[in-house]
């Protein structure tokens, strides 16, 4: 009697370490463009969020080790770091972690359980209540040293609020803290799309100053879009994550993009604007591809990219919000018990359905 077993050649803890690997060219590339801010963000993320998964296993009586050792909550924590800005502070930092990993996580029954993505959960909490905060990406400071940046980029996240601004003797390295300026912000092209057709002149006015407001992608964000892209290649060979939840969302982003911009070049952004501009390939290869949150089904991968790139394209020029990612990804989870029913198949060695 012959007996086939199904194995898999990867296991949670390594799956998530591989997932962290192929997020560093992105991390690396937000580190060139964005300072020393971004590696204290993810770190102090990881620390944040171990002690919550530790505490919460505590309180529900699970081994701390089991679930630290899977490497999720670390993926979690550094997918949120990596997506809010360099310098926001601290407190939030720990607000977003606690919904991403003891409400989004753990109060639906730990990994595997929950029906949202963490990171999202905790990034939407952020953007919804300190919406300012979350929309400032600072630029990095060349003209000082990478040690000095690194300083500075930790005043502004975790001391600004709490040293007296009339204080002279504030300083690092000789350095006087009360002249160091809250960064420089740089305005992403989504964000310059929003604010210019959102303005309350009459249609053709707005639409000659639409039609000449030269709205380019930014090299900072293209290079990190580019570098999160590379890292989903590697996981795309690795057979870490599947082809059609990324090709189908890209496609249908693309698709959408690119008609409505030849149909109006004044009202709709670029598809390479869409492709390269905010978290289009971090959602693509690292959010929207988490195995717990999305469909079972292969036609069901299909359908999820398609809804999460609709939503995409629908939220970034229809709504007040310069970036569509979270929102849409969220959206998509709610829908994957129906599209899981309604695209399901018969078990192997049974009948069709």
């Amino acid at each position: 009697m012959n007996f086939t077993y199904i194995y898999n050649f990867y296991s949670v803890r390594k799956i998530m370490f591989l997932v962290i690997l192929a997020c560093l060219p992105g991390i690396f590339a937000k580190f060139y463009f964005f300072g020393g801010g971004v590696l204290i963000q993810i770190l102090f993320s990881i620390l944040i969020a171990l002690f919550l998964e530790i505490t919460i296993s505590k309180i529900r009586l699970k081994k701390n080790r089991i679930n630290v050792k899977d490497n999720s909550v670390v993926l979690t924590s550094v997918l949120f770091g990596v997506s809010v800005p360099s310098l926001l502070p601290w407190w939030m930092i720990i607000i977003g972690l606690f919904f991403s990993v003891i409400v989004t996580k753990h109060l639906y029954g730990g990994l595997g359980q929950n029906i949202f993505n963490p990171a999202m959960v905790g990034y939407v909490v952020l953007l919804v209540s300190f919406p300012i905060h979350m929309n400032n990406w600072h630029k990095r400071d060349f003209s000082i040293s990478f040690l000095n940046e690194l300083k500075q980029s930790a005043y502004i996240i975790f001391l600004k609020d709490y040293i007296d601004p009339i204080d002279n003797n504030n300083s690092i390295n000789n350095v006087n803290l009360n002249v160091i300026p809250d960064a420089f912000t740089e305005a992403t092209p989504l964000n310059n799309f929003k604010i210019t057709s959102h303005l309350k002149d009459d249609f053709l006015s707005k639409k000659h100053i639409l039609k000449n407001k030269n709205i380019s992608i930014q090299s900072s964000w293209k290079y990190i879009n580019i570098s999160f892209f590379l890292g989903g290649i590697f996981l795309l060979f690795a057979g870490i994550i599947c082809w059609r939840i990324p090709i189908s969302f890209l496609t249908s982003l693309g698709i959408l993009s690119i008609t409505t911009y030849f149909y109006s070049e004044a009202l709709f952004m670029s598809p390479l604007v869409h492709f390269f501009s905010g978290g289009t390939m971090i959602c693509a290869f690292f959010i929207a591809t988490d195995p717990v949150t999305t469909s079972c089904t292969n036609i069901g991968k299909i359908v999820f990219g398609i809804i999460v790139g609709t939503l995409v394209w629908i939220i970034r020029n229809y709504s007040d919000y310069p970036d569509a990612i979270a929102f849409s990804v969220l959206f998509a989870n709610m829908t994957v018990p129906l599209i899981d029913y309604c695209t399901k198949t018969s078990g192997y060695g049974h009948n069709k359905i």
